[in-house]
C-alpha cells in the first residue's frame, strides 16, 4: 500500500459505529489509541489470498471487494462490503492465511489493528469476544441460507435478493418514503454471474427483462434498482403479497 496523507479520522467514533458499538468506553479508548489509519486508493490491494494474517480491518469509508482468481486467470468477485463494518477476523481466530484477495472499491478509509494489538484488546476486554462470536454465527447462518437458496430457489429470486442486499435494501425497510429508488449496485453482469454461479448471458437476459418491466436500469459496470418494491416481490414472494 503506497504511503499517502491519511485523513483526519475520529478513531473512537469509527469504532463505535462498527465492532465496538455499545462496548465500555475503556475498550473504545484503548482500541482507538492503537488503531492505524490507512487511506487506500480505488483498486489497490489490501491483502492477498494466501497471505499471513496481519490483523483486523475496520472499514470506515468506502467499500472492499473480495475476489478469487480462477485457474484461467479471471478474477471472480465473492462479496462486496460497504462501510461501516469490519473484516479480517477469520484469519485471526483460526490462524489460517487470508481466504480471498481484498481490494479497495473507490477511495477507502480503514482502521487497522495488528494481530498482537487485537489479541491484547480481547484479553483485556473479553466482552468483545461475544461481539465476534455473534458475527461469526450470523455469517454461518447466512452461509447455510445461501446453500439452501442455491439448491431450491430459482435464478430470478436469487439475483433479486443479491441486488437488494448489495444495495442495502432490506425487507423490513422496504418503504418508498424512506428508501428511494435508484440504488446502485457497482458490479458488472459477469461479476453478478460469478456470485450466483451462473453465466453472464443468463444474468444479462434476466436484467433485460427486468429493465423492460421498469425494475432496474443497467449501465456499464453497474445496475440501478429503479423499483425496489417490485424487485422485493420477486426476491421474497412468500413475504410480500
Amino acid at each position: 500500500m503506497p504511503a499517502q496523507k491519511n485523513p483526519d479520522i475520529d478513531r473512537a467514533a469509527a469504532l463505535r459505529a462498527s465492532w465496538l458499538s455499545r462496548m465500555p468506553e475503556a475498550a473504545v479508548t484503548e482500541a482507538a489509541a492503537c488503531a492505524k489509519v490507512r487511506l487506500v486508493e480505488d483498486g489497490m490491494l489490501i491483502y492477498a489470498h494466501g497471505a499471513a494474517c496481519d490483523g483486523l480491518y475496520t472499514l470506515v469509508r468506502g467499500a472492499v471487494r473480495f475476489s478469487r482468481t480462477t485457474a484461467d486467470g479471471q478474477a471472480s468477485t465473492i462479496a462486496v462490503l460497504d462501510a461501516p463494518t469490519w473484516f479480517g477476523d477469520l484469519s485471526i481466530f483460526d490462524g489460517r492465511p487470508r481466504s480471498y484477495d481484498g481490494y479497495a472499491y473507490g477511495e477507502t478509509v480503514l482502521l487497522h489493528h495488528s494481530k498482537a494489538d487485537f489479541k491484547r484488546l480481547l484479553a483485556r476486554h473479553p466482552q468483545i469476544y461475544e461481539r465476534f462470536l455473534r458475527s461469526l454465527s450470523l455469517r454461518l447462518r447466512a452461509t447455510f441460507d445461501m446453500v439452501e437458496e442455491a439448491v431450491i430457489a430459482p435464478l430470478p429470486q436469487r439475483l433479486a435478493r443479491r441486488l437488494l442486499e448489495l444495495a442495502k435494501l432490506k425487507p423490513s425497510a422496504m418503504n418508498s418514503a424512506v428508501m428511494p429508488s435508484g440504488r446502485e449496485v457497482p458490479l458488472t453482469q459477469e461479476e453478478l454471474g460469478n456470485l450466483l454461479g451462473k453465466s453472464r448471458q443468463s444474468i444479462a437476459k434476466l436484467l433485460r427483462l427486468w429493465e423492460e418491466d421498469g425494475m432496474v436500469e443497467t449501465r456499464y459496470g453497474r445496475v440501478s434498482i429503479a423499483d425496489p418494491q417490485k424487485l422485493m416481490r420477486v426476491a421474497y414472494p412468500e413475504r410480500i403479497g
